[in-house]
């Protein structure tokens, strides 16, 4: 299995203007080669400074908006009106400037239970790449939590090693509960990259690169409860966009 690629910068911000140009290319290249690219994010700073950034005058025509679908690869359970819910903190940076030809496709999460809103969005993801001839996202972007979590999966949950679903409820994540992709299904990603910025995140980083170099060779489902959540996904093409409050000296 290859290794991971580090790219480390200065500062968030730093971060966030590499992976404008290099989700751009990702994208064009890939809307080449199959007509469309999707594209599964989640909440934090990050991601949403790529979102805004990517929606200025200086990038938003670079952006084929109409071939790109955004979908989310977890969510807090929260009313789409609460400070919390990932989709209301990026919609600011989003939905006034983005091109109508837009497709962000958030998790419904008004009037439902969690079970039945990750039953819908499971199938919202399945005609979505129905109709883009895929069996999996091109693209994952992925944030690592302060103990080693991503995308809603934390250590120990029943979601870790639900494998007959591509959408879950994890009603057993901390504070809220949760709508998340499987690892199962987050599997069949082309490409992924994870942005883990600031000195909190040092320690859960430099322990899953560690634990991810002690598994290269073992396959991901067999990393699942010897590894941290985040140290789980094994695809070939994976970078981590990192700045050097959470990376210095790690390596």
């Amino acid at each position: 299995m290859a290794q991971d690629t580090i790219k480390c910068y200065d500062s968030p911000d730093d971060v966030v203007n590499a992976m404008v140009e290099d989700f751009i290319a990702f994208t064009n290249e890939e809307i080449a080669r199959t007509e469309t690219c999707v594209v599964g994010i989640t909440g934090g700073t990050v991601v949403n400074g790529l979102l805004e950034m990517l929606n200025s005058p200086e990038y938003i025509d670079r952006l084929n908006w109409e071939r790109v679908f955004f979908v989310w690869t977890d969510e807090r359970f929260l009313p789409q009106s609460h400070e919390d819910n990932y989709y209301n903190r990026v919609k600011p940076y989003l939905l006034c400037k983005a091109r109508g030809a837009a497709h962000f496709l958030p998790i419904n999460t008004e009037s439902k239970t969690v079970v039945e809103a990750a039953g819908e969005y499971e199938k919202e993801v399945q005609t979505v790449l129905k109709a883009c001839k895929k069996g999996g996202l091109d693209l994952a972007i992925l944030d690592l939590g302060e103990d080693g979590h991503t995308a809603g999966l934390f250590a120990g949950s029943h979601a870790l090693r639900i494998t007959d679903h591509d959408v879950v409820a994890v009603e057993d994540g901390k504070v809220w509960e949760r709508i998340s992709m499987t690892f199962s299904f987050l599997a069949k990603t082309d490409a992924v990259w994870f942005t883990v910025t600031g000195e909190s995140k040092k320690a859960a980083l430099t322990k899953v690169l560690y634990q991810r170099e002690d598994y290269e060779d073992t396959a991901w489902d067999k990393r699942i409860g010897r590894v941290l959540p985040g140290a789980v996904l094994s695809q070939e093409d994976m970078t981590w966009y990192v700045d050097k409050a959470a990376y210095d000296d790690v390596h």
